[in-house]
């Protein structure tokens, strides 16, 4: 008999101007001592509240300054988490509240990449190996789609993370199993991505079309774990860490090839041609081979990867996309 459970954060707030419902969650969660967990360059940000402590993450979460922030959270005696940026603050954020015993995190999100609708967390060691870890208590308790804390956002980094959305939802789509529900977001999600993205870059500071963006983003992964695990987003990890290449820039080089190896995408309302011409419209990466990366680190990833997809399949992949 098939079951689909639900996964989303338990309280999901939308809209410019939402970021003034955190105060309320934190009291709702019974905050007082907060750890804000961002990036550097959102430092000085305004947020509607005084931090206890102030823990910057850089890009895929080196397990280094993840580490750190535990230590100091621990030290400060904080009990709630805000993490306030992309996907490497808000995993680390989610790592926080775990390690330091549940605590409740409440997640603002500036890009599209939807970690904060995820129960897990990647990190990366000191070679740029990328690992992972999963727990139902990985989930923030609420997040936040405030468009007007998204402004200062890189428009190339904003509308990476909305193809990593799209990414999220074919794979999501395309999963093994039935999972009607997720069908027919994901279907969703795709038109709206389609739609939105190109009004985003032609308007960089319409607060509705970037809420559009969010609300297609969130719509995208409601099958977070197998949409996490689908191929295109399996080879983007194996590549973007080692050699330092965002997560939304690696389903721009991966997702279209990744479809036409699957071959299984006639029920969607996009082919890997028309998601190849919107990556184009937006002007985002197309080539590996511009990372850097040549055959024999390609050849290292697919042979590390080979299991269910022979490592001569992944190979073919990679090099299509070079």
């Amino acid at each position: 008999m098939p079951t689909f459970k639900y996964a989303n954060p338990p309280a999901i707030h939308w809209g410019a101007g939402s970021v003034h419902a955190l105060a309320g969650e934190l009291e709702r969660l019974g905050v007082e001592r907060i750890a804000l967990v961002t990036t550097k360059s959102l430092l000085g940000a305004a947020l509607p509240f005084e931090p206890h402590l102030t823990a910057t993450i850089a890009q895929h979460a080196p397990i280094d300054q993840v580490e750190r922030a535990i230590k100091d959270a621990r030290e400060a005696g904080v009990d709630g988490v805000v993490s306030f940026g992309g996907g490497s603050p808000i995993d680390a954020a989610k790592m926080v509240a775990l390690r330091l015993g549940g605590l409740p995190h409440v997640a603002v999100p500036t890009t599209l990449s939807v970690a904060e609708l995820a129960a897990g967390a990647g990190f990366t060691d000191e070679t740029g190996t990328k690992s992972g870890m999963r727990d139902p208590d990985l989930l923030p308790d609420a997040v936040i789609y405030d468009a007007e804390m998204t402004l200062a956002t890189p428009m190339e980094l904003w509308l990476s993370t909305g193809i990593r959305a799209l990414d999220h939802a074919v794979e999501g789509f395309l999963a093994e199993g039935e999972h009607p529900f997720n069908d027919v977001m994901a279907l969703e999600a795709i038109r709206r991505l389609f739609d939105s993205l190109p009004r985003a870059k032609a308007e960089p500071k319409d607060l509705d079309v970037r809420t559009e963006n969010q609300l297609a983003a969130w719509f995208s992964f409601t099958l977070p774990g197998a949409s996490a695990s689908g191929l295109s987003h399996v080879m983007g990890k194996q590549i973007g860490a080692r050699h330092g290449i965002p997560h939304g820039v690696t389903s721009c080089l991966l997702l279209p090839h990744v479809m036409r190896y699957l071959g299984r995408t006639k029920a969607l309302p996009a082919s890997a041609d028309a998601v190849h011409g919107l990556i184009a419209e937006l002007g985002l990466p197309q080539r590996i081979r511009d990372y850097g990366i040549g055959e024999r680190e390609l050849n290292r990833a697919a042979s590390e990867l080979a299991g269910k997809y022979s490592a001569a399949d992944l190979l073919g992949i990679y090099l299509a996309a070079m």
